[in-house]
């Protein structure tokens, strides 16, 4: 049998794509540069947990590789197939098995978009506080395989804190059921743990149940403008004070302006001419009544700083204003750059956020390029992404970029930061991995790898330099 009369044997016709534009879609994901394209030669989707299985026994019989994919709203190129090799797309594989309001968890399967979970939650007073800010875009799994973060993990961390089970098929087509409903679990090595983050190179995510806590009653948002970098972010520091504090995400002045131009006039904020950066701040608190003073006491510490609110609200409107601005700048960076352009993901201690902004705008002249500037203040991942100059031709740019992010993942890690702290190693950060990691340290995660996965055949090339 050839190849699609073998994967239709396992998925049908009708889960199976071997041929015609439909496989373009799966070539890259949101990485951004289009040199990493690879063009599977199968594409399926499996709906239940005995089609995975399957699937895998077969790679291993044919040593084909297989790469899993939730929403491919990845940043790292974590769900770009190897050339010839099999997209297991669990996009169809979207139940919410079960909400439980007693245990307050869900069940649900991988290829849940995050939204639609978050929807489903809200009748019940309850929310998914580990989500990332793609909701509307990226599915359960996904996060998972990544243990994403977002906005407001300063308040309520990422994804690992709130997952407690997992129903996952190895790489060799067996089945791990991990965990439960349960708030303790020290049985044994925490394989839970293991697998969460691992970027769809351990294990796939077949099923998943996830802690859920009640929702804030009251949220409020402040936007504010500082003269400059340093100010915005030494305020930062002032602000983490306030316990109901959920969101602190900075932007630099430039981005700002261009981000908030490419909107809809009707989405638009009034900026400052003055202010050269910006701060979006979030409290939330299930007391609606406290909420006035904890506002109160977030302007005095952003006035002190010498920043001015240009927004301050607690009705959906104004939050909605303020989040589709800070959500689309990584959108206009797309946009503006193409191609030509590298979103980086670096993470450092909190304290040492002022250091790594100050060196970001450093950037800028030393390699005469823009960089925007932005991310999650509050717990210290910044999204520090240069674009290329109209100036600079294609050559230059491919020349130059290596140098500049070798010379920040070496920046960060002497602050005492590393290279990824949400999006994740994926095929983009490889080769860059010896700057934070010890070949000891890469050594234990490759035997890690070849244990579960002796063939080599899930997601190879990503995550980890496989020596």
């Amino acid at each position: 049998m050839n190849l699609e009369q073998q994967l239709c044997e396992i998925f049908g016709p009708d889960a199976c794509i071997t041929e015609g534009k439909r496989l373009e879609r799966y070539r890259i994901d949101q990485v951004g540069d289009e040199a990493y394209a690879q063009l599977p030669a199968a594409v399926v989707f499996p709906t239940h947990t005995e089609q995975v299985v399957r699937l895998m026994r077969w790679a291993n019989q044919t040593g084909t590789a297989v790469t899993p994919r939730g929403g491919g709203t990845g940043l790292a190129g974590g769900a770009i197939p190897v050339a010839g090799g099999v997209v297991c797309s669990f996009e169809r594989m979207d139940q919410i098995i079960e909400i439980d309001t007693e245990n307050l968890m869900v069940v649900t399967q991988p290829g849940v978009v995050t939204s639609r979970l978050d929807a489903a939650l809200q009748p019940h007073g309850l929310f998914f506080a580990g989500y990332p800010m793609s909701e509307d875009i990226c599915c359960v799994g996904g996060n998972v395989a990544e243990n994403a973060g977002g906005g407001r993990a300063v308040k309520y961390g990422t994804t690992a804190s709130y997952v407690l089970g997992a129903e996952v098929v190895t790489p060799t087509g067996e089945i791990l059921r991990l965990g439960g409903k349960r708030l303790k679990d020290v049985t044994g090595y925490n394989l839970l743990q293991l697998m969460i983050g691992s970027e769809g190179t351990l294990g796939l995510f077949t099923e998943l149940t996830i802690r859920v806590i009640p929702r804030p009653v009251a949220r409020a948002v402040l936007f504010a403008g500082f003269p400059d970098s340093r100010s915005a972010v030494e305020c930062v520091t002032e602000l983490k004070r306030i316990s109901a504090l959920s969101s602190v995400e900075f932007i630099d002045g430039r981005t700002t302006r261009a981000t908030n131009a490419d909107l809809p006039a009707s989405d638009r904020c009034r900026l400052p001419d003055s202010a050269d950066a910006f701060l979006l701040i979030e409290v939330d608190e299930t007391d609606a009544a406290q909420l006035s003073h904890v506002v109160d006491a977030a302007e005095r510490a952003v006035v002190a700083a010498g920043g001015a609110v240009v927004l301050r609200g607690s009705e959906p409107r104004s939050s909605e204003r303020a989040w589709k601005l800070r959500k689309a700048v990584p959108w206009w960076t797309k946009r503006v750059a193409g191609r030509w352009h590298s979103m980086e993901d670096v993470v450092v201690p909190p304290a040492q956020v002022p250091a790594l902004v100050a060196y970001a705008d450093r950037l800028r002249t030393r390699y005469a390029t823009p960089v925007a500037v932005f991310g999650h203040a509050g717990d210290g991942n910044f999204h520090i992404t240069p674009m290329k100059a109209q100036s600079m031709s294609e050559e230059q740019w491919s020349s130059v970029i290596p140098q500049l992010l070798s010379e920040l993942y070496l920046t960060v890690h002497q602050l005492g930061g590393t290279i990824s702290g949400e999006h994740g190693i994926g095929r983009k950060r490889t080769r860059y991995l010896d700057i934070v990691l010890s070949e000891s340290e890469r050594s234990v995660m490759r035997r890690i790898k070849h244990a579960l996965d002796p063939n080599g055949v899930l997601n190879p090339g990503v995550a980890l330099d496989e020596g």
